[in-house]
């Protein structure tokens, strides 16, 4: 039988020629083949210390150019030795980055960004020029001016966290006044009081705000953060101790001072601290700085008001509880998880307070009644609700 020829093969065999040489495998090319740059010696890696040399450099350059942050960093630790060997050092580079004009850099970008006095600190914080010495309570109140659709009080809210859910419920509540306009949303900025002025300044930031906005009612909410050793002009006091209630009440009465003196002179609306589910620090701490509160608001009787919350969110008992009953007998939630903020339901129970002694200092309501008694009241000059122009004279009516 003959042998099969190719063609009867499989066609997936390959047939191989033993007598040709296998190709050798093509190497791959190399830089220099791509580049031509045969003949140059062969690159030798950086040293390890010229590595972190330049790595050294570009930190310091970067910690210089960003002084001013990282002082304002540094002053906003906990008080304590961490806190001051930080400032230590993070001062010395601020005063070198000062000195070589580095800071600018920052300082010109933050303008752009309209951040401007994001690294500003100010430690300084205003006396009181109301007399809080013990004598008789003022029995004569100023005269309750009126509001009404056509000439709104201007109100202004803002503090620290706690301010947020009541805030925005107040601004819900008076809308139905009519005789209300806000001036923006609720100004909350977290975790500041007036224990740390170099974290944030709320007198100075307030003289800044109000006397541009002029308003005709000013709520603030703070104190939350302030059971702590006090800084700045005057600190030094660890809480609690007669010297730090002292200098404390210096500062709420210099700020108290300082938003009624405004051009407008504004009434002001000082909600105080309520019971939080850790009981024993709103015994401790909490309850000094509320009594503080309501000193100094006395001793401003008819131009500081303040807003006792224990009343409205504590058990009758004045304790701490996550669930009240509604007039209607419904039990609604009032607090958060974290034991400390509001739930809506709890906010519009602030908010109620909040607006119950709004109706003490100002009139709200005789507009609808159309009493026999007429007035006049001139709006201030300056910003109006929401930004609104406010210049006109407008007749209202007053309850005989």
């Amino acid at each position: 039988m003959p042998p099969p020829s190719r063609a009867d093969l499989p066609t997936t065999i390959k047939w191989s020629d033993s007598s040709q040489p296998e190709p050798e495998p093509r190497a791959q090319p190399s830089i220099d083949d791509l580049t031509g740059d045969r003949d140059s010696p062969p690159r030798r890696p950086l040293p390890a210390g010229k590595v972190l040399a330049v790595g050294l450099i570009a930190l310091l350059v970067g910690a210089l150019l960003n002084a001013a942050g990282i002082r304002k960093t540094a002053l906003g630790q906990p008080v304590g030795w961490r806190r001051d060997v930080s400032t230590f050092f993070a001062d010395r580079l601020y005063d070198v980055s000062h000195a070589l004009y580095l800071d600018r850099l920052r300082v010109d970008l933050k303008d752009l960004l309209g951040r401007s006095t994001d690294d500003a600190v100010n430690t300084r914080l205003p006396s009181p020029t109301t007399t809080t010495t013990p004598g008789p309570t003022p029995t004569t109140l100023p005269p309750r001016v009126a509001f009404s659709p056509t000439h709104q009080a201007r109100l202004w809210v803002g503090g620290d966290s706690l301010s947020d859910t009541p805030g925005s419920e107040l601004i819900t509540a008076v809308g139905a006044t009519n005789a209300v306009g806000v001036l923006g949303p609720v100004d909350s900025h977290i975790s500041t009081g007036l224990a740390r002025p170099e974290v944030f300044n709320w007198p100075a930031y307030l003289k800044t705000v109000l006397t541009a906005d002029q308003p005709d009612a000013v709520v603030l909410t703070f104190g939350a953060n302030d059971d702590q050793t006090l800084t700045g002009s005057g600190g030094g006091e660890p809480f609690g101790g007669p010297d730090w209630q002292a200098e404390y009440a210096r500062r709420v009465g210099g700020l108290m001072d300082t938003i009624t003196g405004i051009s407008s002179h504004p009434k002001l609306f000082m909600v105080g601290i309520p019971p939080i589910r850790d009981m024993a620090r709103f015994t401790n701490d909490y309850t000094i700085i509320n009594r503080i509160f309501s000193a100094q608001a006395a001793a401003r009787r008819g131009h500081v008001y303040y807003v006792d919350t224990v009343s409205a969110l504590g058990t009758p008992t004045g304790g701490y509880a996550d669930f009240l009953s509604n007039p209607d007998g419904t039990v609604v939630q009032v607090r958060s998880s974290d034991g400390v903020h509001f739930t809506r339901a709890g906010g519009d129970r602030v908010a109620g307070a909040i607006l119950s002694a709004m109706r003490q200092a100002f009139d709200l309501d005789s507009w609808r009644t159309g009493g026999s008694t007429t007035t006049t009241t001139t709006a201030p000059k300056g910003k109006g609700p929401r930004g609104r122009s406010s210049t006109s004279t407008t007749p209202t009516t007053r309850l005989p």
